[in-house]
């Protein structure tokens, strides 16, 4: 499972949009630093007197061409700002949703790769038990065989049981060709090369499974959706903060220096230093911005309350498919030991001169299918296992944190 959230597209695009969320994060916080530049100017300039009302008596309307040597620094900080403040801590907790949406998707994939993992699991099991019914038919095809040899048999039995053998092997092929194609989807989910040998390092099997109210409460503790819904709530409120704190009075530190003149030996320095308060007074946006705002708020409420409840619901259905899955494997487990059974009783009739050629066909059509079908009840029950941890949020231990 490791593997797969380690070479998945998947988790790497929602690594990438968690990164473009920090990026973003960095960006406003950048804006409430002083902010600096510095520049050098050279420039020619002429000026017309005349666009401003001047005519001075012996000189020209134009004045110029004449050089300037110019050099600013300019700086500013925020003193206080409380929009800007909130809309930083909103692109902060937008971040730490974005950390909560890449354990989501590692979840999602790590509970892909188990279901594939089961069904390798399965077909290796389904291959070895139609090597053994091969194994099985290719001896008492044998046993009919010479039945028919001593006089003891018909034509009939023969046939008969090579069809239970053409039939076995025809199984064991189909088998086969499901385990090569389950075992190059599971290479592929995990990012390895489609052309190795796969081999299982454990069998899945399903635990006993825990109490409805204590998986529940797994449940709302660890699953990452509802993690990203309480970020993404929070930041919600922080921006319907910020966008309210626009009516609010800013408060910024301005300072100009500046060293100036004709040529680089009359330079001289001036500077500005400026406190500037500003309050909007009339500014339609940031009304609607507040109701936008108010709207978002609300949406991320009613979609992490339908969150809450279809959890609620996965981990609740994911427990009585495991309650329902275990009592398959103990049925499946208990036809199989009657089958066994009835197959037996059966070859005993036969070779008493009790029984008929169809009874045994019939019996060992039965012990195949009992067979089948325990295998899909384990792999079955394997997979209820794997859907009730990903409902709880226990699948994947997360490995980092929001920051």
């Amino acid at each position: 499972m490791s593997l797969a959230v380690q070479h998945s597209a998947t988790a790497d695009l929602a690594r990438s949009a968690e990164e473009r969320a920090r990026i973003a994060q960095s960006e406003a916080f950048s804006a409430l630093l002083p902010q600096g530049d510095a520049k050098v100017i050279r420039s020619t300039n002429s000026i017309n007197l005349a666009t401003f009302g001047f005519s001075l008596p012996g000189l020209p309307p134009v004045i110029g061409p004449f050089n300037v040597i110019d050099g600013q620094i300019v700086a500013a900080a925020q003193i206080f700002n409380l929009a800007a403040l909130r809309h930083y801590q909103a692109l902060r907790a937008g971040a730490n949703a974005g950390r909560y949406a890449v354990q989501q998707a590692e979840n999602e994939l790590a509970a892909a790769a188990g279901r594939l993992y089961v069904l390798v699991q399965r077909a290796d099991a389904q291959v070895a038990s139609r090597e053994a019914d091969v194994k099985l038919f290719q001896q008492l095809a044998k046993v009919s065989n010479d039945e028919f040899e001593a006089g003891t048999g018909t034509r009939l039995d023969v046939a008969q049981a090579n069809v239970q053998l053409a039939r076995a092997r025809s199984a064991l092929l189909s088998a086969q060709n499901d385990r090569q194609s389950a075992q190059i989807a599971l290479l592929r989910a995990i990012g390895a090369n489609q052309s190795s040998e796969l081999v299982l390092a454990e069998t899945l099997a399903a635990p006993a499974p825990p109490a409805t109210d204590a998986a529940i409460a797994s449940a709302r503790e660890r699953r990452p959706e509802l993690k990203q819904f309480a970020e993404q709530e929070k930041a919600a409120q922080l921006a319907l903060s910020a966008a309210r704190s626009r009516y609010l009075p800013a408060l910024a530190l301005d300072f100009q220096g500046d060293i100036s003149g004709n040529r680089t030996n009359d330079l001289h320095s001036s500077r500005t230093i400026a406190a500037v308060a500003s309050v909007p007074l009339f500014r339609t946006d940031i009304r609607a911005n507040v109701e936008r705002a108010k709207l978002e708020l609300e949406d991320v409420r009613v979609r992490r309350s339908s969150v809450e409840a279809d959890i609620e619901q996965q981990v609740r259905t994911s427990l009585l498919t495991m309650q329902n899955a275990e009592a398959r494997v103990d049925v499946a487990a208990e036809n199989v030991k009657v089958a066994e059974e009835a197959l037996q009783i059966a070859r005993d009739r036969r070779s008493a001169g009790y029984g008929s050629p169809v009874e045994v066909d019939r019996a060992e059509d039965t012990y195949r299918q009992a067979h089948e079908d325990l295998i899909a009840a384990r792999a079955d029950a394997a997979a209820a296992w794997i859907e009730a941890q990903r409902a709880m949020g226990t699948l994947v231990i997360p490995t980092e944190g929001p920051r």
